[in-house]
């Protein structure tokens, strides 16, 4: 069993990280904006009660993010995995509709919360057993594999952004035995990703778990796909 905080839990990849890992008999605390409005976690927390902890989190909410980390603490003396999985993604920003306040709130959300979220929870991680912090990033961030298209200024650089954060954090806490990776989750048939996209939630969450379950201290500050494939930086 371990013990995993998740954020943006309340639907999507998030929500289905939160069901897979309670059926394998994780202990989870799933993080949301609006717990009461969080349906689907509420009907997980009905049939797993006390295996599962709803937290309200607004991600770049600093009050809150040390609430969630006190309300952890009161029933966990250590997290084994963190996975900043919350994120956002604006409207198409080309060039003609590009406004700055779209640009700096995606990199607040998508690159800075799961940093500070990381900073946060470092203590309960360096209690956890080989704890490792799973950034749920986008191939969209990669440089070299970033294909043409119009917009997406702002997520694009957020996840990027995101990267080198992950990065940077994986050097500062390898000596604590904590692994740090980022994850392509794949194209998602979400709210965000859209009907048309060819992995399935279920599919994406199976493939980030095998994943996760298979990292150890060496692998820590790669850049990998939910299929297991290492993305280009």
């Amino acid at each position: 069993m371990q013990r995993i905080f998740i954020t943006g839990a309340n639907r999507g990849i998030g929500l289905e990280l939160a069901r897979q890992t309670l059926l394998r008999g994780d202990r989870v605390f799933a993080a949301a904006r609006q717990p009461e409005n969080a349906i689907d976690l509420q009907e997980l927390k009905a049939i797993y009660g006390d295996q599962l902890t709803i937290v309200r989190l607004e991600v770049t909410n600093q009050a809150e993010i040390d609430t969630a980390v006190e309300q952890v603490r009161k029933e966990a003396d250590g997290l084994d995995v963190l996975i900043n999985n919350a994120g956002m993604l604006p409207p198409t920003d080309s060039l003609d509709s590009l406004e700055a306040d779209t640009i700096l709130k995606t990199l607040e959300v998508n690159s800075v919360a799961p940093l500070m979220i990381s900073k946060a929870f470092m203590g309960l991680l360096q209690n956890g057993t080989e704890a490792k912090i799973v950034n749920i990033s986008s191939q969209a961030g990669s440089l070299s594999a970033r294909r043409v298209w119009e917009g997406r200024y702002s997520y694009s650089a957020s996840k990027s952004a995101l990267n080198m954060l992950s990065k940077t954090l994986a050097a500062e806490v390898e000596k604590d035995g904590i692994s740090v990776v980022i994850i392509h989750p794949g194209w998602v048939s979400t709210d965000m990703g859209g009907s048309a996209a060819p992995v399935t939630p279920p599919e994406s969450a199976a493939g980030i778990l095998q994943v996760l379950d298979n990292l150890t201290l060496k692998d820590t500050a790669r850049f990998f796909a939910w299929d297991g494939t290492e993305v280009p930086w």
